[in-house]
């Protein structure tokens, strides 16, 4: 296997783990069984793994000397190591400290020699201008002079440039400065650095949130693309959360009150069909209503005027929009009962209602919670059967209240449910029920939000057949 089939197929390789095994020093890793897990461990003709991904969590390290040496006889390619875990140990520094050794000058030999070392583990390097400064210090009679020479730190984990993942919390490290030297790793996208001491240092968050450009751009292709491929998402967040909380604190009135204000003033009373397109300019041109729109309200209008419902059910009034479409689709003599669980959306949809020109004979505005509405309708609200139901309030509630209509038997045979959203947010666990359960004839009308057609949504049409 050449290093391109390697780079193309071991990223499935399962890690070489030697996790919770009390390793105190690199070097016993040589004479560590790796864990095993479900899948078994490749190895090339060499008896080396062929995994890209090393695990040292929850062990008893304070240094990596000779870790580079260690992963070379561990690994057939250690220079692809990609994921690297070293939770939970005792580590003091990304890499090893600085060596600083010191030397004797001997006018003997005419050379530095080591004469004590500290304890700090790393490598060290005597260069000629070392050599120079000792000999210009020397004394006259060449007696023994000693020195301290500068020295060079070693690279361990700086050195695994494939290095993409990377996890150090629950150390000892203590310096933000031992946190920068990770900059030079270009491919380097996930560090977790939480349950060191240097959480405690001062200017910690700010520091290694910039402290990597090269950890900040490696994001940034994610960024582009997620942006770019969700973009329509992004601003139907924009304007339903963002903006409409910033006009709902400086005005101090909800997206709701803001539209009937709108249509008070540019919508002609007593016609329907003149104060839906009122709301619609006003979603499109001012702030998104997340109403039902005109393309999903000729769907709606063209079930109802085909099913004809003496009484129809709405459960989810909102601002009014959908209510209005379906009391000027009814038949002669028909009603509609609306259930709105927000009293004070109520009242605004309440207002649109009787501007539009329909009294409480045809249309009747119930302030409750749908799951308390249901049981009561037959005994209080002389409902007996529901022809056709929408349910536009909550896709998580449809089901249940499906099944409370069904258990209340509010739907005789041949009643249409209609149920909107259920593409987006969505209402899988409401579909599955209808599709499985041999009651329902299903059918699925695809349409887009307003203003966001390439937001997929659709209203579900569902006949029911009878209690079966």
């Amino acid at each position: 296997m050449n290093k391109q089939d390697y780079m193309n197929t071991s990223v499935q390789e399962p890690p070489l783990d030697y996790s919770f095994r009390s390793i105190h020093v690199t070097q016993d890793l040589l004479s560590e069984e790796p864990r095993t897990g479900l899948r078994p461990l490749r190895h090339s003709k060499s008896g080396k793994s062929m995994s890209q991904s090393l695990w040292l969590n929850n062990n008893v390290l304070n240094d990596l000397r000779d870790f580079n040496h260690v992963v070379s006889q561990l690994l057939e390619h250690p220079e692809n190591l990609a994921w690297i875990d070293l939770s939970f140990n005792d580590l003091t520094s990304i890499d090893p400290n600085l060596r600083t050794p010191k030397l004797e000058w001997s006018s003997v030999k005419g050379q530095l020699r080591l004469k004590e070392e500290q304890e700090s583990p790393g490598t060290w390097q005597v260069s000629g201008s070392d050599r120079t400064q000792a000999h210009t210090f020397c004394p006259s009679d060449h007696s023994a002079l000693s020195v301290w020479c500068s020295c060079t730190p070693s690279k361990v984990l700086t050195t695994f440039f494939n290095l993409s993942v990377l996890y150090l919390h629950g150390n000892s490290i203590q310096r933000l400065g031992e946190v920068n030297k990770l900059a030079v790793l270009p491919r380097l996208r996930s560090l977790t650095l939480h349950g060191n001491p240097i959480e405690e240092e001062k200017g910690y968050r700010a520091q290694v949130g910039t402290m990597s450009p090269a950890i900040a751009l490696a994001f940034l292709p994610l960024v582009v693309t997620l942006l770019v491929r969700y973009r329509h998402y992004f601003r139907l967040l924009v304007r339903t959360v963002l903006l409409r909380s910033l006009r709902d604190c400086l005005s101090g009135m909800r997206i709701e009150e803001r539209a009937f204000s709108y249509v008070l003033t540019h919508a002609l009373p007593g016609d329907p069909g003149h104060i839906l397109t009122t709301l619609d300019h006003w979603s499109s041109h001012c702030e998104y209503l997340s109403h039902m729109g005109p393309a999903k309200g000729q769907i709606l209008m063209r079930l109802v005027e085909e099913k004809a419902p003496a009484c129809a059910l709405e459960l989810g009034t909102y601002c009014g929009y959908s209510t209005l479409l379906i009391a000027r689709a009814l038949p002669p003599g028909g009603c509609l009962l609306t259930v709105e669980r927000d009293p004070r959306t109520a009242a605004v949809a309440e207002k649109l209602i009787r501007l539009a020109g329909f009294d409480e004979r045809t249309v009747e505005l119930i302030v409750g919670r749908s799951e308390e509405v249901i049981p009561r309708l037959r005994t209080q609200y002389q409902m007996n059967r529901a022809d056709l139901v929408l349910l536009a309030h909550r896709p998580r509630c449809y089901l249940r209240d499906l099944q409370l209509l069904e258990a209340h038997a509010l739907l005789p045979a041949g009643a249409t449910v209609l149920a909107d959203h259920v593409l987006f947010p969505g209402a899988p666990r409401f579909l599955q029920y209808a599709k499985s359960c041999g009651r329902y004839r299903c059918r699925l009308h695809h349409t887009g939000l307003p203003d966001f057609p390439a937001i997929k949504d659709g209203i579900a049409q569902l006949t029911y057949a009878g209690p079966g």
